[in-house]
C-alpha cells in the first residue's frame, strides 16, 4: 500500500522483499519440524508473499488498483494470527474472544469497504483496528507466558520474539496508517518516508518470525518441548 513501485526499485523494497523471501525460504524449510503454532505462522509467511505477487500482478500487468488485494488479505492476515493466538493461548475462553474478533473486523471491512474506503481505497481503517487487536493479544500473552518463562533464557523463547515481534510492528501499524488516512498526499511534499519505514518494519518482522520457526526447531531438537 502506499506509492506503486516495483518490487525491487529502492533500498526499501528491496529490504522488505529480501526479508520476505527469506522468511518464505525457512518457512518450507521447517514447516513440517516445528510445534502447531509456528507452522500456522510459516503458512502466513507464505501467504503474505503470495499475496504480495498477486498485489504486483494486479498494479504492472493488469493495470488496475492494487487495494482490492489488501482488503481481502488483512482478515485473511488476522484469521492466521488468531489461529496462532488460540495455539499459543490453550484457554477456551481466549479462543472464543479471538473469534469474536474475527468474525467483528470481518464484518468491520465489509461496511468499512461499503460506507467509507471503498475497493479502490487503501483499507487503513480495518489495518488500524487491526494493529490494535493483535497488540492487545501480544500484551495478553505476555501476561501469560510471565510465570513460565525461564528468564535467564528468555530470548531463546520463540513466544517471546513472536509477541515481541507482534507488539513492536503493530503498534507503529497504528501510527503509520493513522498519518496515511489523513491524506498526506493533499500536501505539497508528503511524507513518502512513513511507507519506507513501514517496510523497513514489515521486513524484520518477517526476519524475527524466521528466527521464532529456527527457535522453536532447536526447542524440539533439543527435546525441550
Amino acid at each position: 500500500m502506499g506509492i506503486k513501485r516495483a518490487m525491487f526499485s529502492d533500498f526499501y523494497h528491496t529490504s522488505y522483499y529480501l526479508l520476505l523471501i527469506i522468511g518464505v525460504f525457512v518457512s518450507l524449510v521447517f514447516i513440517s519440524k516445528i510445534s502447531r503454532p509456528y507452522k500456522v505462522l510459516c503458512v502466513l509467511i507464505v501467504v503474505t508473499f503470495v499475496s504480495e505477487l498477486l498485489a504486483k500482478y494486479v498494479s504492472f500487468t493488469l493495470k488496475s488498483n492494487h487495494n482490492i488485494v489488501y482488503h481481502f488479505f488483512v482478515v485473511i492476515e488476522y484469521g492466521f494470527y488468531c489461529l496462532i493466538f488460540h495455539y499459543l493461548f490453550k484457554n477456551i475462553i481466549a479462543s472464543r474472544i479471538l473469534l469474536s474478533s474475527f468474525i467483528f473486523l470481518l464484518g468491520a471491512e465489509v461496511l468499512n469497504t461499503i460506507y467509507l474506503q471503498s475497493i479502490k481505497r487503501s483499507n487503513t481503517n480495518i489495518l488500524i483496528l487491526e494493529a490494535i487487536f493483535l497488540v492487545v493479544c501480544s500484551l495478553f500473552l505476555f501476561k501469560k507466558q510471565r510465570e513460565k518463562i525461564n528468564y535467564k533464557s528468555v530470548l531463546l523463547e520463540p513466544v517471546f520474539w513472536f509477541s515481541s515481534a507482534i507488539l513492536v510492528y503493530y503498534s507503529f501499524n497504528t501510527l503509520i496508517w493513522g498519518i496515511h488516512s489523513m491524506k498526506v498526499y493533499n500536501l505539497q511534499r508528503p511524507p513518502i518516508i512513513i511507507y519506507d519505514i513501514n517496510l523497513l518494519l514489515s521486513g524484520m518482522l518477517y526476519l524475527i518470525f524466521s528466527v521464532v520457526a529456527l527457535l522453536d526447531f532447536r526447542r524440539i531438537k533439543n527435546g525441550l518441548v
